[in-house]
């Protein structure tokens, strides 16, 4: 009997507006090959269910839920389909997201088949740290890919993410060069990246390819450190953010080193 495909998924968020154009869906894949020291989401690295406290990670809760579930890929596109006239309306569709949902690619890619044949917009969001060929098995179902660009310094990339950054930089060069959509983000982080000099290079390097629509840079916020908590992880998370006077100020310079939209 031929094998279904399923994927252990953290979160299915409905209506949401800021993983890629209209009304979308966005479905949160478990599993990442990269282990930031500020990931908002640490339930997303492992990549199977986990035990959890209480959202907010208070000592006084004793509450235990389940971080991930296991879905096939016609449950998630039933889910998907739901609100499937929200999505006509403002031009939006499905986003898949992590975690690193490229791996989970047998998934993913008979997921956005399904959502393609239904006529939605599919997009994903992606670190891009995995190898060329699980690319390759999505290309043909993806309309835009959200592409996080994180650190440019490759010793201090692989310092604070647990990767270096060759690969993801060969990835992102190669979906350019196939005329990929790819909407670059990159999370600004205080003490890591939000420098001039950090913020500058990979906009010099992404903000020219082709593909590339527009930039978004991310404020960093401590969000995940309570969820490091509930989880048993030490608490070794940032608690600092970046002013709006810094990001307004990175942005003008990221817009001075690229013509594509720079967006907060």
């Amino acid at each position: 009997m031929e094998r279904t495909p399923t994927a252990c998924i953290f979160n299915i968020q409905r209506f949401s507006l800021d993983d890629g154009p209209g009304i979308r869906t966005t479905v949160f894949l478990k599993g990442c090959s990269m282990h930031c020291v500020w990931c908002h989401n640490p339930e997303s690295i492992a990549p199977g269910r986990q035990r959890m406290l209480c959202s907010e990670g208070d000592e006084t809760c004793h509450e235990v839920r389940v971080a991930g579930e296991y879905y096939s890929i016609q449950e998630i596109y039933e889910k998907v389909m739901a609100d499937v006239s929200f999505y006509r309306q403002s031009m939006g569709g499905v986003t898949f997201s992590g975690g690193e949902p490229l791996l989970q690619r047998e998934f993913l890619a008979g997921v956005l088949a399904a959502c393609k044949a239904g006529g939605l917009h599919t997009a994903v969001d992606t670190a891009g740290n995995v190898p060329w060929f699980h690319f390759e098995s999505i290309l043909e179902h993806t309309d835009l890919f959200l592409y996080d660009l994180k650190i440019w310094d490759e010793e201090k990339h692989a310092r604070f993410t647990g990767a270096g950054n060759r690969l993801i930089h060969e990835n992102l060069q190669r979906l350019s060069d196939l005329g990929a959509a790819i909407w670059i983000r990159i999370p600004v982080i205080p003490g890591i990246n939000d420098t001039e000099d950090e913020i500058g290079h990979l906009v010099d390097f992404a903000g020219h390819m082709r593909g590339v629509e527009q930039i978004s840079l991310l404020r960093y916020h401590a969000m995940g450190n309570r969820k490091r908590k509930a989880l048993g992880l030490s608490p070794d998370g940032i608690e600092e953010t970046v002013t709006q006077e810094k990001m307004l100020s990175l942005k003008k310079l990221a817009a001075d080193h690229s013509a594509i939209r720079v967006i907060l």
